[in-house]
């Protein structure tokens, strides 16, 4: 009986050791940080897209809580032909006519990559966002890529993959238009 019990006892602990745990995921669209009289408030709210930034050993992913980090933007303009509405300037609200969202704004999703501008094979961020029925996209960035120059490459999953016929410099808020190239 003292043997089973040890048995029990030892399978038991092992258990409590080796047993498996889940992480809660966050999904975020928006959030923030703050400090105040020692204290600090972390939050986030619910993401439909989720982007992972590289630049160098650092990884960004987008959607994860984190800790704050000051972010760059990049405002992109381009249109998908076969979704553009002639005359108009605007595309068609894919999505939502697809009964997968629910923003009459948004056309369709898009994969946003930046490459280096000397080895263009090396890409430095990957970005998963939203194209709106206006053309224009808004791409966040880490800091750290504030006044490197990079080829824009812009993936979609009805269109030919499109590049920035020259590296853009980044700034604090940049924009680039693809309808202008």
């Amino acid at each position: 009986m003292k043997k089973i019990f040890t048995i029990i006892l030892v399978i038991g602990h092992w258990s409590l050791v080796n047993g498996q745990t889940l992480s809660p995921k966050v999904l975020a669209t928006s959030g923030g940080y703050f400090t105040g009289g020692g204290n600090s408030l972390s939050w986030t709210l619910g993401e439909t897209f989720n982007a992972t930034l590289q630049n160098g050993s650092y990884m960004l992913t987008q959607g994860e809580q984190q800790p704050y980090i000051t972010l760059r933007i990049l405002n992109l303009r381009a249109f998908i032909e076969g979704f553009y509405l002639a005359g108009t300037g605007t595309q068609q609200p894919v999505l939502l006519n697809a009964g997968v969202g629910s923003d009459p704004t948004i056309c369709d999703s898009i994969t946003v990559e930046l490459h280096d501008q000397f080895d263009p094979t090396i890409t430095v961020s990957t970005n998963f966002v939203a194209l709106h029925t206006d053309g224009w996209a808004e791409v966040r960035l880490p800091t750290a890529l504030n006044g490197g120059s990079y080829y824009v490459a812009i993936k979609t999953r009805n269109a030919i993959e499109t590049w920035s016929k020259l590296p853009v410099t980044l700034g604090t808020t940049t924009n680039f238009d693809f309808t202008g190239q």
